[in-house]
């Protein structure tokens, strides 16, 4: 009879123990839902110049055009080099003429390469 209390006492135990595992798991689980919810809801800040968003991944001003800037110019380099260099629409086009001709970069259609260089001399120009 003792043996048997022994045996359902250490089978209790285990489920409680199991339990306590799972409720810590779940706990840690739920907390890593939410850090990724808040930091995907980080907050945008404004271009103190235009008084636009500034998207907190790539740091850019988030204006007519971005979608395309996005699409085209982060997917090569870092988002640090449009934000630092500061051109009239010459000196963007002179950039842009530079990456075809030096780097490889592809020819854009006139619709594109107007988007460009509009959003980077509005948002980035001189």
């Amino acid at each position: 009879m003792k043996a048997w209390g022994y045996f359902l006492f250490t089978i209790v135990l285990d489920l409680l123990v199991i339990g306590l595992i799972y409720v810590k798991a779940e706990q840690r689980k739920t907390l890593e839902e939410a850090a990724k919810e808040k930091a995907d809801q980080a907050v945008i800040q404004k271009d103190p110049r235009t008084g636009l968003g500034i998207d907190p991944k790539t740091r850019l001003v988030m204006g007519e055009g971005y979608d395309v800037i996005k699409v085209e110019c982060v997917k090569c380099h870092p988002t640090q080099i449009i934000r630092s260099f500061r051109a009239d629409r010459n000196g963007w086009l002179d950039a842009l003429r530079w990456m075809q001709r030096e780097k490889g970069l592809k020819t854009f259609d006139a619709s594109t390469e107007e988007t460009l260089l509009t959003y980077l001399t509005t948002y980035y120009g001189k």
